[in-house]
């Protein structure tokens, strides 16, 4: 899509001039360099090429500044340090563990927050029908070395993400939705490791 000027609507988003999108990506990075941790409702829908929903997950997330993430959900928790990513199967007693670096989660909030956004043209909506009116600041891939199509990050007033949508290569959609969001409250950093329990498979890409 070519860049809009002015002022175009289209199903409840309003285009928002070019600049405008630098300035709501220092906000969002400023609001993230002000806080050390937060905690939220967490809720992960995955959508096909054509639009099907294939249903959605409600969880827990927990964040910490340097890619320290806890992600819990019914029969799964993904648990990051930093360095490392756990990724625990609850119902088969199963954990798969890698490197960040080697596993483009959409968990890592910091690479869309600071990375991405040099490497991507950006763009701001604004969205009319969110009950706060909410920004969406869109990144586009200036060349194929990412791994998505385009993400959308909604800010709220707080400056702070309440909701993000990835497009992969293959057109297959993801989108996380936050709630409840609760800023600096005690995390130590030893919740940020897993320690499989007893029986479990344990799968090591390191």
């Amino acid at each position: 899509m070519k860049r809009q000027f002015g002022i175009l609507f289209l199903i409840g988003f309003t285009f928002v001039a070019a600049q405008s999108a630098n300035d709501a990506i220092r906000r969002l990075q400023h609001k993230f360099n002000s806080i050390n941790n937060f905690t939220a409702e967490f809720s992960q829908g995955v959508f096909t090429t054509k639009g099907d929903d294939q249903g959605k997950s409600l969880g827990k997330f927990f964040y910490k500044k340097k890619n320290k993430f806890i992600v819990e959900l019914k029969n799964q928790i993904i648990i990051s340090d930093g360095s490392n990513v756990w990724n625990y199967d609850k119902k088969f007693k199963r954990v798969v563990i890698s490197y960040l670096v080697d596993d483009p989660t959409s968990f890592s909030l910091e690479k869309f927050i600071y990375d991405y956004p040099g490497l991507c043209k950006s763009r701001l909506l604004k969205d009319n029908s969110a009950s706060e009116n909410e920004d969406i600041i869109v990144l586009t891939p200036k060349d194929n070395d990412l791994q998505f199509k385009e993400v959308k990050i909604w800010k709220n007033s707080d400056n702070l993400i309440s909701k993000m949508e990835l497009t992969d290569l293959g057109d297959m959609k993801y989108s996380f939705s936050f709630s409840d969001l609760k800023t600096n409250i005690e995390l130590p950093d030893h919740n940020f490791t897993f320690t499989p329990p007893k029986g479990t498979k344990i799968i090591d890409l390191r």
